[in-house]
């Protein structure tokens, strides 16, 4: 399994704010997991462990109310203009998607904040961070996922502090998987929207 340390030379430098810069938007960072369908439930749940859900950083542009998602995935990807799989081998990729509607996604189990950027740093450079983060290796052993993936990525989040309250990234992995379960198992009495401790929020929490 490869190192989840990564160093800070692969990773765009921060960009701070000029003097006499005007304000720039503030950009909040969730971790999202998704329900995989049957995957995710029963005896799939218990053999295929953290992996039974798939996993992603949402970036929340607060000023325009809108997300940037990012992600990596070994999934097929039909290109409808050729009517060809641009992945037929099905290696891992790394996927980004602007201005989408959580709320919409019916796959969406909980999103859990984990930090906070502004002063010049917003979707582009996220998604340059991330893209440096390296991807799964399809014939590891043991077998590696998004979930080393994400891993990987929120050390890299903490090491240049946009998530720097996260003392533990593997607690708060963990707690995100617990309660993705909760979501599964009692949808109409359990949060979708925490804090990085596990600390419900308000939606309007996320609409600065």
């Amino acid at each position: 399994m490869y190192s989840t340390e990564l160093p800070i030379s692969d990773a765009p430098m921060d960009r701070g704010a000029t003097p006499g810069s005007p304000a720039s938007n503030t950009y909040q960072l969730f971790l999202a997991l998704y329900h995989r369908g049957e995957l995710s439930l029963g005896d799939y749940r218990k053999r295929l462990g953290f992996s039974a859900y798939h996993w992603s950083i949402l970036v929340f542009d607060t000023k325009h109310h809108r997300y940037h998602a990012y992600d990596v995935t070994d999934g097929s990807s039909p290109d409808p203009m050729i009517r060809r799989d641009l992945n037929p081998d099905f290696q891992w990729t790394y996927r980004v998607k602007n201005n989408v509607h959580p709320e919409s996604c019916d796959s969406l189990l909980i999103r859990m904040a984990i930090g906070e950027v502004s002063d010049g740093i917003g979707p582009e450079t996220i998604k340059m961070l991330l893209q440096s983060v390296q991807l799964p290796v399809k014939s590891a052993y043991p077998p590696q996922n998004c979930v080393n993936w994400i891993r990987a990525v929120l050390h890299k989040l903490r090491f240049h502090g946009y998530a720097r309250d996260l003392h533990s990234i593997e607690m708060t992995i963990d707690r995100a998987l617990a309660y993705a379960d909760l979501r599964m198992s009692d949808p109409d009495n359990s949060v979708a929207l925490v804090d990085h401790l596990g600390n419900e929020m308000l939606q309007t929490s996320c609409l600065k």
